[in-house]
């Protein structure tokens, strides 16, 4: 390892697994591995795969699945056939366990990290939440993937996800994990996503937010304009509202987000500090909180049967999870549009963002497996993409013709995920950003009295995943 202190935790550990072999021999790989899996001869290994099937019940939980596809589907049919492929090629065997974490299923976590604490082996791969591997990680037990790069080629961005997406999976000089990004909805987790009542925005007679979108017109004001023209309401009963959240503080994510708004940032010493100090901040919280109690408040609802609300056509626009379309209204409706939120007047028009607070099918390879050059190599092999959906290009077609009816729709389901920023859930850091209107405080109150305790937090665990994605690449 490159610091001093993972150096120490690596050696501590080693020292720990050789008196239990009680022999201080060096670990040998003696197969003859080469760069092309067709060439390659695993001479039989068998690589054990910790795979979870769900994760906090946004994907498919289902125990009938194949690498996270169900099984009978059309990926799941390909998914079962790379296997066998694999499998034959490379002489080898996977040997995969599904688990789901729920209940006794987190004991699979939780034995992973025992092991890894003295050093033994559990599994040679584990794919599951990201941030169940962060200590893990930060302790030197997960593999760097800078270590195998003679057999993954993890700077393919196309392949195993962007830099920007991976944050989590990075610390202080090296990136820890992966995504299978080229295989078609298989990675993609954010929230932030608006969908579009289409029936509603036409009865009434309103303009398509995408067409506003296209060009450029899709903006905070632009919103307020409409906000009462979506608000529908005869007597005493709504209607329609123009727009749901299902909790106050998605109003004040997709505000601060939508103004170009950066969780860490670096300050004029060059460290990292909160975007907090930044002025375009302020003017969202500001503006966030003007429509939640401001004049226009009476057109917003704050429901968290928010899928309902767009289901039953109670609401124009509605802001969820991207897993609740695509495992829910995708479903059910045929009247809809997605959208990002409008932006704010301190970015340029057509920006894009969403933000995602775990990557739900991380990749991470164990220290501490026997096969580990071997696991790496059937990785690889593994999560080449498929010869149906070779490009990028070809998966934006696939969730197209699956989940949309509009082109557009699929490219910006899949831009805003591209260009997701890591928002450290469960941390002062993601309850200081976003949750923030859940206080009776004003914005400037609220900032001054935990801008400190966020600093220290960015300091502490996001400023070394910054400091290793430059590491990797030279540059965030």
């Amino acid at each position: 390892m490159k610091t001093a202190v993972k150096t120490f935790i690596f050696v501590f550990l080693s020292i720990v697994m050789l008196a239990a072999c009680g022999s201080e021999e060096s670990e040998v790989f003696d197969v003859d591995y080469s760069f092309k899996a067709e060439t390659t001869d695993l001479e039989g290994v068998t690589i054990r795969y910790l795979r979870e099937t769900g994760g906090q019940g946004i994907h498919y939980t289902g125990s009938e699945q194949v690498l996270g596809y169900e099984i009978g589907t059309v990926l799941g049919d390909l998914a079962m056939q790379r296997i066998k492929d694999v499998e034959s090629s490379l002489n080898c065997k996977f040997d995969i366990k599904y688990f789901s974490d729920t209940g006794s299923g987190y004991a699979d976590y939780n034995n992973f990290r025992m092991n890894n604490s003295i050093g033994e082996y559990y599994c040679d791969i584990f794919c599951g939440v990201s941030d169940r591997f962060r200590e893990d990680m930060k302790t030197g037990a997960l593999m760097g993937l800078s270590e195998l790069e003679d057999y993954i080629d993890y700077r393919n961005e196309e392949k195993w996800g962007r830099r920007n997406i991976l944050e989590v999976l990075y610390w202080e000089d090296d990136v820890y994990g992966l995504i299978p990004m080229s295989w078609p909805a298989s990675s993609v987790s954010y929230q932030g996503l608006t969908v579009i009542n289409e029936d509603l925005i036409s009865a009434v007679n309103a303009a398509d937010p995408r067409d506003l979108y296209e060009n450029g017109q899709w903006t905070w004001q632009t919103l307020r304009d409409y906000l009462e023209q979506y608000h529908v309401q005869e007597g005493n009963e709504v209607k329609q509202y123009a727009v749901t959240f299902q909790y106050r503080g998605d109003v004040g994510m997709v505000y601060i987000l939508s103004n170009g708004f950066r969780l860490a940032e670096k300050g004029p010493d060059g460290n990292y500090r909160s975007g907090l100090h930044d002025p375009k901040a302020m003017t969202a919280m500001n503006e966030a909180l003007d429509i939640v109690n401001g004049p226009l408040s009476y057109t917003v609802s704050i429901n968290e049967n928010h899928l309902d609300a767009l289901k039953n056509g109670t609401t124009v626009l509605g802001v969820l999870h991207q897993a609740e379309y695509l495992e829910n209204l995708a479903r059910e409706m045929t009247n809809f549009g997605v959208i990002t939120w409008p932006s704010g007047p301190d970015v340029d028009p057509g920006f894009i963002t969403a933000s995602h607070f775990n990557l739900e099918r991380a990749i991470v390879i164990s220290r501490f497996s026997p096969n580990v050059e071997s696991a790496a190599i059937a990785l690889n092999a593994l999560y080449e993409p498929f010869e149906e959906y070779p490009t990028t290009e070809s998966i934006r077609e696939f969730l197209f013709h699956t989940y949309f009816f509009d082109r557009r729709d699929a490219d910006m389901y899949y831009d805003m995920f591209l260009n997701s920023q890591y928002s450290y859930f469960g941390t002062v850091t993601w309850n200081t950003m976003f949750e923030w209107l859940d206080y009776n405080k004003s914005p400037t109150e609220y900032i001054e009295s935990h801008l400190e305790a966020v600093d220290e937090h960015i300091a502490k665990e996001v400023a070394p995943s910054k400091r290793g994605v430059v590491s990797v690449w030279g540059q965030e």
